[in-house]
């Protein structure tokens, strides 16, 4: 079978493919019903895993999201507004985290590329802690949760990470499964990827030797190849399909007795590259690589978060490309839905005070359980017109700029405080107020409060 012929004619109908993707080409209603059983498992087992502050262990939050969201594009929206916001929140604030010490602000760049998206000085992210994989696992988890990558709090993490390429290899960042996440973070939200960077991929460790990485690397040279292969045609990369045809050829030559590619994390990976790459599925045994693979879970679980994280977006039919083509069920998270009947709702009581005098305003808030209450403020702002507010976005959430026409004084140190008022008592919230999820009866005071010392 020639191989290039199918893996030149896969770009057109990748659409098409991933539409439908029965496991294997489809006719194996057995098998099918098989990878469907277990997808659910393992959905269900990996998110069992969240964590109570919202995260997943060993620092695999970001992996955690996005393979749920390949394994089933709809798994984040189908939840109740306050997990969704809740799982967000964390993905951010762990990014936040990691990001905001890497960030300088004084444009320097010693970049001389005379590509055409250089200028990009003002996010001039230098380097990032654990690296530009990591970061590429991130921005491909935001964009699983139609999170922007162009204005993340401020910083364009598009820009950011072609800085990063720039610069491989480097210490935090030397190897090309990790360049293979950065392209595909890239790829995936049809950024521009420099011309260099392209030929970086094609290169790989050594271009005179197409099998010298392994087949993890491998499977995601051939999935960042696939889903960058437009731009390299518009770049005129010299031999790109002849290189992911060789790369093919190397996954395909390491497929064991077995059918497998070695563990369950590298046969995943071989899997979804070679369904990327459009290879025949009979070419390479693809139902009895599945069936393999499938026996390596138990109960949902492949091995732990991490293992299962990489693992179940082919369960999807889906790969770490797969961003850039399949539709993903976009959470809500800015808008209040209307209130229908049959709804569970909440009231709850909102007062508003002007430094230290007793509330000057006072209001019935009805949202639906579960909402949070800044749409809460939505909904009343809709709905009373003698409410008004407006917030301001920051890296810790929604910032309360001014609420009835009373603006917050940094010069005066005089900020709006938001308070729980409960058996007649009086303390601080402990969140803001994305983060606060009122229950019936409850009241919520925002006061004009100085904050100085």
């Amino acid at each position: 079978m020639d191989i290039k012929i199918v893996l030149a004619s896969v770009f057109l109908t990748a659409s098409l493919v991933e539409a439908s993707c029965p496991i294997c080409g489809g006719g194996n209603a057995t098998l099918e019903q098989e990878v469907s059983d277990v997808r659910d498992l393992a959905i269900q087992w990996l998110a069992d895993q969240q964590e109570l502050g919202g995260s997943w262990p060993s620092l695999n939050t970001q992996n955690a999201i996005l393979g749920l969201q390949l394994a089933d594009p709809g798994w984040l929206a189908g939840h109740g507004l306050k997990e969704r916001l809740f799982t967000k929140e964390r993905l951010e604030y762990e990014l936040l985290r990691e990001l905001l010490p890497a960030l300088c602000n004084d444009g320097d760049d010693d970049s001389s590329s005379s590509d055409s998206d250089e200028d990009c000085d003002e996010c001039c992210t230098r380097s990032f802690g654990r690296g530009a994989g990591v970061l590429g696992q991130y921005m491909l988890a935001l964009q699983s949760v139609c999170c922007p990558t162009d204005d993340f709090y401020g910083v364009d993490l598009k820009c950011s990470m072609t800085k990063l390429l720039r610069d491989f290899p480097e210490p935090n960042f030397n190897n090309f499964f990790q360049f293979s996440l950065a392209i595909l973070s890239l790829c995936s939200c049809n950024a521009t990827i420099f011309e260099k960077g392209l030929v970086k991929l094609a290169d790989g460790s050594d271009k005179n030797d197409p099998c010298s990485d392994g087949i993890d690397t491998l499977s995601l040279e051939v999935m960042a190849m696939v889903c960058a292969t437009d731009q390299a045609i518009y770049y005129d990369v010299d031999n790109w399909y002849d290189i992911l045809d060789d790369r093919v050829q190397c996954i395909l030559s390491a497929q064991n007795a077995d059918k497998s590619f070695g563990n369950a994390i590298t046969t995943a990976l071989a899997i979804q590259a070679l369904t990327a790459a459009g290879v025949d599925p009979t070419y390479w045994c693809c139902e009895t690589a599945v069936t393999w693979l499938l026996a390596q879970q138990t109960d949902g679980d492949f091995g732990g978060v991490g293992a299962t994280a990489q693992i179940i977006p082919f369960l999807g039919c889906n790969n770490f490309g797969s961003l850039k083509t399949i539709q993903i069920d976009c959470p809500n998270f800015g808008t209040p839905p209307r209130i229908m009947p049959g709804d569970t709702t909440v009231t709850f009581t909102l007062k508003v005070s002007f430094g230290g005098s007793p509330a000057n305003q006072t209001y019935p808030v009805t949202i639906i359980d579960g909402e949070s209450l800044f749409f809460g403020m939505i909904r009343l702002q809709d709905s009373d017109s003698s409410f008004t507010f407006q917030t301001q976005g920051s890296a810790f959430g929604e910032f309360l700029v001014s609420i009835n026409g009373v603006t917050s004084n940094f010069a005066a140190s005089l900020f709006w405080g938001i308070f729980v008022i409960e058996n007649g008592m009086t303390s601080s919230a402990n969140a803001g107020v994305e983060g606060l999820f009122p229950q019936d009866g409850d009241c919520f005071l925002f006061e004009l409060t100085f904050f100085g010392k």
